[in-house]
């Protein structure tokens, strides 16, 4: 079967299917199917140089490579994607989320999926948790959630407000239990006692670490921890946890700590946008900068108080290090910390990224398939049928100028665009 014939056929396959009520993917939606027709596709994982996307409902129906021409349904909407690149809705790693406008603007900049690793606003979360369980949210952002860190008393974290604290090992069992029935995706550790900085605070012990990441998978979560140095990471890789969001700023690991984490499966999310002040390039940005509030353009210039003499090239030398060993690279802008802010610094973490030593495409996995392979998010972070139909339409070819990310035509979230 040629390729010309292929989208009708699928169409009115799917069209049946909708009418027999057998699926909940197609049933109860009126829409017309939306076609981006010759498009660049990168498709989370790889670049089609020309291909054709259906979209129908909140659905991708169809992906049909390398057509010429496709013979498309009578009622369908159709956009001209030449010249463009159609790319998976951008996953943003790390964030810390308390109201609903840090879910709405992240939208905006083609961000369809954050991953919160602890609110100051537990209330908030729990809300958004419960409106997704309700239906399809095509108005904000994606949300999974840490709900809450675990800290120790007086740590990190606890300058935020009344957080719960764990004073030993004996806390961890009832810390996650709490976490899980709060409706927690996930368990967040904070394992940094700031040392690197001349900032000492307490922090956890290792054995309350390992009991925390025992516990987080005794109830099906994955532990995620913050840590930034090499005796931490040290520790964080032998409890067996599933990732670690910062990278090192006091020295470039060594093989034998590199290859821990890569024989665990485990991932880095560096967090650059907060590492390096670099927030000012939003703002000259000329796709980027017209679109920022006068609040968001304040916070990208905010200076990250915590800096280490040399700090910035130590952690673009072990990003490197992880990345060369085939550590999975995870992008996170942590926002809303100053020099930061949401959904528009996931942008610049993809170029620090590129600029750091990753090839573009690379750069795109990072915020793509590979956030939605480590979390688990198996309906999402790549073009494919039956998959969400999260999507990001820009000018130019982002797989060779990163930078193009940010030149947004269009934006599809759960197969409605914007």
């Amino acid at each position: 079967m040629n390729n010309k014939a292929l989208i009708g056929i699928m169409w009115l396959f799917l069209q049946t299917v909708a009418v027999a009520g057998e699926t909940s993917i197609s049933q109860a939606c009126d829409s017309p199917p939306t076609v981006i027709s010759s498009v660049r596709l990168f498709d989370g994982e790889t670049v089609i140089p020309r291909a054709t996307v259906v979209i129908q409902c909140s659905t991708i129906s169809a992906v049909v490579k390398d057509e010429t021409s496709a013979e498309l349904p009578a009622d369908a909407v159709t956009i001209d994607g030449q010249g463009k690149t159609l790319l998976p809705g951008l996953i943003d790693s790390h964030v810390h989320t308390f109201r609903r406008e840090m879910l709405e603007r992240p939208l905006d900049f083609g961000v369809t999926t954050v991953l919160d690793m602890g609110s100051v606003n537990k209330d908030f979360v729990k809300s958004i948790k419960r409106e997704d369980r309700d239906g399809v949210a095509t108005d904000r952002a994606d949300l999974f959630s840490a709900i809450l860190w675990a800290t120790a008393p007086g740590s990190h974290g606890t300058q935020f407000g009344e957080v719960p604290t764990l004073a030993g090992p004996e806390d961890a069992a009832a810390f996650v239990t709490q976490r899980v029935a709060d409706g927690a995706d996930f368990i967040k550790i904070i394992y940094d006692n700031f040392k690197m900085f001349d900032r000492p605070v307490p922090t956890l012990s290792k054995d309350t670490l390992f009991a925390l990441v025992a516990a987080a998978h005794e109830q099906g979560r994955k532990a995620v921890v913050h840590s930034r140095d090499v005796d931490a990471y040290t520790d964080v890789v032998e409890a067996g946890a599933d990732g670690l969001v910062h990278v090192m700023v006091d020295e470039v690991p060594g093989d034998q700590l590199i290859e821990a984490l890569k024989q665990n499966d485990m991932f880095v999310s560096p967090n650059l946008s907060l590492a390096r002040h670099d927030g000012p390039r939003l703002i000259d940005d000329p796709d980027i900068g017209p679109m920022l509030t006068e609040s968001e353009a304040e916070n990208l210039q905010k200076f990250r108080a915590l800096r280490r003499e040399g700090g910035d090239q130590v952690e673009y030398d072990a990003l490197m290090a992880f990345h060369r060993a085939g550590v999975t690279i995870l992008a996170g802008s942590d926002a809303p910390n100053g020099g930061t802010t949401e959904g528009a610094s996931v942008h610049l973490e993809l170029e620090l990224l590129v600029e750091a030593g990753l090839t573009p495409v690379e750069a795109l996995s990072t915020a793509t398939s590979s956030p939605a392979k480590a979390f688990g998010l198996q309906d999402r972070g790549r073009i494919a049928e039956g998959l969400k139909a999260d999507l990001l339409l820009v000018d130019g070819r982002p797989d060779q100028k990163i930078t193009d990310t940010r030149r947004i035509v269009r934006i599809w979230k759960a197969g409605e665009m914007h």
